[in-house]
């Protein structure tokens, strides 16, 4: 089987395996667990795909890729694809925390973020025993304050599960990879070599200065531009990493000037389709802005766009006919996009917790400067830093140049993550008294560098804010789940979240849409929106109006104040995208884009469903009202529209086109001759003879 693989690899343009690959594939082909350190595109993704071969094809089982990001995912997924001709089974499962997600029984390759296959180890799904390869993905991001405790704990609840299972982490190249090797058991392999080799600089004042002392004057300008300019003019691409979205969109606005001079016109044919596909996707001015700067070959990337659009651009650069992307940093840990010359405009950022511009860390940099050099295109790359100063020229150059990445750390003692983890470990039996806690903590990487006692007063606390929110109960000294902790663990989310929905559905008060839309923008699973001073006069105005329907009064505190009307200004936006606003006015009255408002109706959706399942236990009585809500907010309509929305193929677009012209109901619809509806925009042949024909039944859904 795995001579079958090496016919897909060679598929790939890949004949032999690099230095780092020939020494440590013994290993991963003897079932050896292996740590991974290497360069962006040195090949540890290739031997993840052999030890998969060998140990599913070969040998049986299961193998699990977990992976930080969705976007990761479904590249691994595209790749992974290629091998069921061997006869792999492929699946890939994000979000749904609350399913155990039966159908992945019957595949041989589950590709899962951290958050999702921590979620399938809630459920005891059986099928996790016959896992016998484990692949992490970018394990380096354990040391990630907001997920990093979630990959720690889906590691570490996999080896006690599975002690067996053969674990490939794939990392780059940090400073102590060795002690995370030690923590799993594995082989440590660490490499520095690049497929590509990687030339380093700092651009200050006209000169460009390499690691290696060697000198480039660039001609006066501005940085970007000129920087770029000689790598476009070969016909190569570039990456410029700036540290703000509107950054992003200002420089590649710019550079699409400078871009399309050197665009053949048959590279603009080629672009000029990708950003009508574009705009055929597009309902905000973001959007269409994107496709302006498209068709002149560059692009910006950032988490204000929708999924579509980003997909489009990175197939775009892949394929290699947008040029240029001005991304923020994100982008150098997502997708593998690299490009000939790498240019990182801003090496500080803002940070809003202390009000500070800090330097970016080491290792973030390096992910940026490894996306230089295309192999199989580039036999050179070039990551060159802009210093604002001469006196930021040494510090960057010690820090960046030739300093070590930062050493990295367990993040299990943030409380924001131990408490969710530790309801986890007692509503699914993993452990059933503290001393079971501990000796689960015990094979964490947090015991690799850390005293436990220097968390057990946190657990000890977090245990009795559990217990007194009836999410754990004490007998003698086992700790015992009750329903309503098993249903919040299963549902993954925050305990405190679960505290505030609660209490809301435990009130008195009746509510109104945006009574429960508030409730849970009051959540700290939701990103709130950020409150400028012209929004207070008109939230103070809203809040006096609706304050006698809201769940929960006016703080007195200040800063719970602030988080207070931020949950106002987050419940309007939804309540606006539930009240079919157009997405662009949304984007403009918010100061957000498509990919903000998607992340918060996907994120009030999942609190809305899980407030309708606490209501069932708690108050049965909103349970309906949640449930409407929750597909209001999930399609994005009207009340009105509910009716209509019960008929296959009918979406928000096409039920607003059908209650405009008159029909309000299914039953008006399947009345209507095809005739009636074959005219109306958006429905069709398909739809108006489906709806016309008395055989076709339609999909009635549970609101």
């Amino acid at each position: 089987m795995i001579e079958q693989g090496k016919k897909i690899f060679k598929s790939w343009g890949i004949e032999e395996l690099y230095p780092p690959q020939q020494e440590s594939v013994e290993d991963v082909v003897k079932g050896k667990s292996s740590v991974l350190a290497f360069p962006t595109a040195s090949g540890k993704s290739l031997l993840a795909y052999t030890a998969i071969i060998k140990r599913v094809m070969e040998e049986g089982g299961k193998a699990l890729y977990i992976v930080p990001l969705r976007s990761l995912a479904s590249e691994k997924v595209e790749d992974l694809k290629q091998f069921e001709v061997l006869g792999l089974k492929v699946a890939v499962s994000m979000g749904d925390y609350d399913q155990p997600d039966p159908r992945l029984e019957r595949h041989d390759v589950i590709v899962a973020t951290s958050e999702k296959a921590d979620s399938l180890l809630r459920h005891n799904v059986n099928w996790l025993k016959d896992i016998n390869l484990v692949v992490a993905d970018e394990v380096h991001l354990i040391n990630d304050r907001d997920r990093g405790a979630t990959l720690e704990v889906t590691l570490s609840k996999l080896k006690q599960v599975n002690p067996e299972a053969q674990i490939i982490a794939l990392s780059a190249t940090i400073r102590n990879s060795d002690a995370l090797a030690e923590w799993l058991d594995a082989e440590h392999h660490k490499s520095e070599w690049r497929p590509v080799e990687l030339q380093e600089g700092i651009y200050h004042d006209g000169t460009v200065t390499y690691a290696d002392g060697s000198t480039d004057e660039v001609e006066d300008g501005d940085p970007v531009q000129e920087l770029c300019r000689p790598t476009l003019s070969e016909g190569a691409q570039c990456l410029v990493f700036v540290s703000t979205r509107r950054s992003t969109e200002s420089v590649a606005r710019d550079m699409s000037e400078v871009v399309k001079e050197y665009l053949t016109e048959e590279e603009k044919e080629e672009l000029l389709g990708i950003a009508e596909r574009i705009r055929l996707q597009s309902t905000t001015s973001l959007g269409k802005k994107l496709a302006d700067q498209v068709e002149n070959g560059a692009a910006f990337h950032n988490a204000g766009l929708s999924n579509s659009q980003r997909k489009l651009v990175e197939r775009g650069f892949k394929d290699r006919k947008i040029k240029l992307i001005a991304a923020t940093p994100t982008l150098a840990a997502g997708v593998n996009l690299p490009a000939r010359r790498v240019v990182i405009r801003d090496c500080r950022r803002y940070d809003p917790l202390h009000g500070l511009y800090n330097p970016i860390p080491v290792m973030e940099i390096k992910q940026m400067c490894g996306r230089a050099g295309r192999p199989g295109y580039d036999d050179k790359g070039e990551a060159i830093l802009v210093a604002k100063s001469q006196k930021a020229v040494q510090s960057m150059r010690d820090n960046y140049l030739y300093g070590d990445s930062e050493v990295i750390h367990s993040r299990m003692a943030v409380e924001t993550s131990l408490r969710k983890h530790l309801l986890a470990l007692i509503a699914t039996s993993h452990c059933t008294t503290k001393k079971d806690v501990m000796e689960f903590m015990e094979g964490t990487f947090h015991a690799h560098y850390s005293d436990l006692w220097t968390i057990e007063g946190l657990i000890e606390q977090l245990f009795e804010t559990l217990a007194e929110h009836e999410m754990i109960e004490y007998e003698d000294d086992n700790i015992l789940p009750t329903k309503f902790g098993r249903l919040v663990s299963s549902l993954y989310i925050d305990p405190l979240s679960a505290i505030t929905i609660k209490e809301a559905i435990a009130s008195g008060r009746r509510g109104i849409p945006l009574s429960y839309l508030h409730a849970v923008s009051l959540t700290p699973d939701i990103y709130q929106l950020y409150i400028k001073k012209k929004d207070m006069m008109e939230l103070e105005t809203l809040f006096s109006e609706v304050r006698a329907d809201l769940f929960f009064d006016l703080p007195h505190d200040q800063g719970e104040m602030e988080h207070y009307y931020s949950a106002l200004k987050t419940a309007l936006m939804l309540k606006d995208w539930m009240e079919e606003v157009p997405e662009d006015e949304i984007s403009k009255r918010y100061d957000i884009g498509p990919g903000d408002i998607r992340n918060r109706v996907e994120t009030a959706e999942w609190l809305l469903h899980s407030s309708a399942r606490i209501a069932s236990m708690y108050n049965s009585n909103k349970t309906q009202t949640l449930k409407t809500l929750t597909f209001r907010i999930k399609n994005g309509i009207k009340e009105e529209l509910l009716p209509l929305m019960k008929l296959e193929l009918v979406g928000r677009v096409r039920a607003r086109t059908l209650f405009e012209a008159g029909f309000k109901t299914p039953e008006d619809v399947r009345s209507a001759s095809p005739e009636q509806l074959r005219h109306l925009p958006g429905i069709g042949d398909k739809l108006s003879s489906k709806a016309a024909d008395p055989s076709e039944q339609v999909s009635l859904m549970d609101f």
